[in-house]
């Protein structure tokens, strides 16, 4: 793991300098994402890279831990989040110089499977990161299953205090309620 450049980069040389077939690669990462509000959120995330080296191939399996804030979607209060994931990476490197991409690149460079030319030896684990994070944040993020949301009319959080105002019908269900009632 590179710490100099603040990034999940894994040099494969260092992990054959250490002559081990399998070990864990620890770091602490951030991700920024828009969020639901349109506001740039910063997750904590802790990443653990455990991998294992055979047959000239490296596997790898990362698991996600992360934390941030942001605004429940029913009355807008800050709440925590906590979202985890994890992904699978096989890395293999060949003989050959990768001037060009492959003939079918579907085969050799599929999300999970990267393959490194002659002279390439650092592999970026950050995209895996930050897609599975984004990937595993809840749609509607809530402060309580019961939230009551605000009032749509004075704008008050249901959920601290309770308003005076009468919910008007909504008019384009007036034809509804008349074959109800007749």
């Amino acid at each position: 793991y590179n710490r100099e450049r603040g990034k999940m980069i894994v040099d494969l040389r260092r992990l054959d300098e250490a002559a081990e077939s399998r070990g864990v690669l620890t770091a602490d990462e951030t991700v920024l994402y828009t969020d639901a509000f349109d506001k740039e959120v910063s997750i904590a995330c802790a990443v653990e890279l455990s991998y294992q080296c055979s047959g000239g191939a490296y596997f790898f399996h990362g698991q996600l831990d992360g934390n941030f804030h942001t605004q429940c979607h029913i009355c807008l209060t800050e709440v925590p989040c906590r979202v985890n994931g994890d992904f699978d990476v096989v890395v293999r490197r060949t003989g050959e110089r990768q001037s060009e991409p492959p003939e079918n690149e579907e085969d050799e460079n599929t999300e999970d499977m990267i393959t490194l030319g002659v002279n390439e030896y650092e592999v970026s684990f950050d995209p895996y990161i930050k897609e599975n994070l984004i990937v595993n944040i809840p749609i509607k993020i809530v402060c309580k299953d019961e939230c009551k949301g605000l009032c749509p009319q004075c704008g008050v959080n249901r959920n601290e205090e309770t308003c005076e105002c009468v919910e008007s019908p909504d008019p384009r269900w007036d034809d509804l309620r008349k074959l109800k009632n007749e």
